[in-house]
């Protein structure tokens, strides 16, 4: 019995030892029989378990074309590209130009506008010839992405409003020079 006693004794010793030495070193998880819950993986805030596979597109995404000549195939103003379009789809697409565009490129679209000067390189006439024949999808890519020195609008235009946007754009461009 005094052997058994010794036995159990050497063996809690032995246990004990092992198991507060960790050769790996300190920031290393220890082997538990029973893990506590607070060592269970969880859940942050704007987390989650899975991430998505590589090139996964949510469904409400909306993809865009690539290029600008990719735009100008692809995409089509539903209001019709220089046709007659009504009054309030012009009006609202003022209103979006004079919030977003008049302050670089002018109320006439010309490029002289507040902010026009302050940038190094000047601010594109959008009423010039070669902005003129562009197709309104180069101008719908350019809005929603942005350009050199243009920042992207997507965020505060929305899909709908961007092409009124162009609209009324059209009708800067035919005024006369």
């Amino acid at each position: 019995m005094k052997h058994l006693a010794t036995k159990i004794a050497l063996t809690a010793l032995a246990l004990t030892g092992v198991s507060a030495c960790n050769p790996h070193g300190r920031n290393t998880t220890k082997l538990q029989y029973m893990p506590d819950m607070v060592d269970n993986p969880t859940v942050k805030t704007q987390e989650s378990y899975l991430n998505p596979p590589d090139g996964a597109v949510t469904i409400n995404a909306i993809l865009y074309p690539e290029t600008p000549e990719q735009a100008e195939q692809e995409l089509r103003n539903p209001f019709g590209e220089g046709a007659q379009v009504s009054r309030d789809v012009v009006t609202n697409g003022k209103h979006m130009y004079d919030t977003y565009c008049a302050v670089c490129h002018g109320l006439d679209g010309k490029g002289k506008a507040l902010l026009g000067d302050a940038y190094p390189i000047p601010v594109p006439d959008i009423t010039r010839p070669e902005m003129v024949t562009r197709k309104d999808g180069f101008f719908f890519l350019r809005i929603s992405n942005g350009g050199t020195m243009m920042p992207s609008y997507a965020h505060a235009i929305s899909p709908h409003e961007r092409w009124q946007l162009i609209t009324y754009l059209r009708t800067l461009q035919l005024q006369p020079k």
